[in-house]
């Protein structure tokens, strides 16, 4: 077993690391595709090496190999990796197979929540919900179709300018599927503890995203105006809400900072270095499946031979895969 087969644990390390600072050099629409396409094949790879080195232990397994038809004693001589490093595969990978399964059933079941929320929502006939609350709140609910809350509390504070940008706001959750972008980053998480920072990183973007759909409707003023009174108002501590409804007013500080700047420009740059990090991943899961290959084959195809030559010295005739054998 080559290097290559290591490679994509660190390079998704390697992403980890490098993406959120890379994607803040690009508008917030772009930075969120990377960071949750780039997780969903950052955690992919991980968990493949992972899978390829638990197998060498797996195979080592004497019925395993006399069921499969290999050699056990060609596979330790092919396979260098150490039986310490193939059982802490092994562990990581039962651990995170099952911290995937939670994670996913979890968000499932509070995408339904929302969905069922969204579906309250729509007897009362219009897009937007107005909550009677002392609280200043606002967020997204998905569904088919989405539905926007807001309480009175909010929309007292802010002029008819910017609640049109905080509508705005949360009609960008809704018509680029934000949720789908969050579940999808927390499923990685699950997938692959280096990315644990991930779902924040994409929760910032599609905000900014969300901010700047709402600037190109309104002045960009005008959006950091509603961001700032949303926040000075009183809110809820804990909201009882599924982790799918999107909170119209989060992380607001360093928001309003950016409104405060022009839209950042398209930079191919940064764009170039996630793909390069995400191709030199994948190649080497290309690279690390392909040896594993090989080296089982090899290992089946000297087992035959094996089978043979001994059927042949006892005086028997057992027909041979030619295809298979390997001189």
């Amino acid at each position: 077993m080559r290097f290559s087969v290591y490679l994509p644990l660190l390079l998704s390390a390697a992403f980890a690391v490098l993406a959120r600072p890379v994607t803040r050099q690009t508008p917030p629409a772009t930075a969120a595709w990377l960071l949750s396409a780039g997780g969903v094949i950052s955690a992919a790879a991980s968990y493949v090496s992972l899978t390829i080195l638990s197998i060498t232990l797996v195979a080592r397994v004497p019925v395993l190999a006399l069921a499969d038809h290999w050699s056990r004693a060609v596979l330790g001589r092919a396979d260098p990796v150490a039986w310490p490093v193939a059982l802490w595969a092994l562990a990581a990978l039962v651990a995170t197979a099952a911290a995937v399964a939670t994670t996913a059933r979890r968000r499932l079941h509070e995408l339904r929540e929302a969905h069922g929320l969204a579906r309250a929502l729509a007897g009362r006939g219009t897009e937007l919900t107005v909550l009677d609350s002392p609280l200043a709140e606002a967020y997204a609910v998905p569904g088919r179709p989405g539905r926007i809350v807001v309480s009175t509390a909010l929309l007292q504070r802010l002029d008819g300018a910017q609640r049109r940008a905080l509508l705005e706001h949360e009609r960008s959750h809704l018509r680029h599927r934000h949720h789908l972008h969050h579940s999808a980053a927390a499923v990685c998480a699950a997938a692959n503890p280096a990315l644990r920072r991930l779902p924040q990183a994409v929760a910032e973007a599609c905000e900014r995203w969300a901010d700047e759909d709402a600037a190109a409707a309104c002045r960009r003023g005008t959006v950091a105006e509603a961001l700032t009174r949303a926040a000075t108002g009183p809110r809820a501590s804990s909201p009882m809400l599924p982790s799918t409804v999107l909170p119209g007013v989060a992380e607001v500080a360093s928001r309003v900072r950016a409104l405060q700047r022009p839209a950042p420009p398209r930079r191919a740059w940064p764009v170039l270095v996630v793909l390069g990090l995400l191709l030199a991943m994948t190649l080497s899961v290309v690279e690390a499946t392909a040896d594993a290959h090989g080296m089982f084959e090899g290992a089946e195809a000297h087992r035959v031979v094996a089978a043979a030559t001994s059927s042949a010295a006892s005086g028997g005739v057992v027909p041979v895969d030619h295809t298979r054998a390997t001189p």
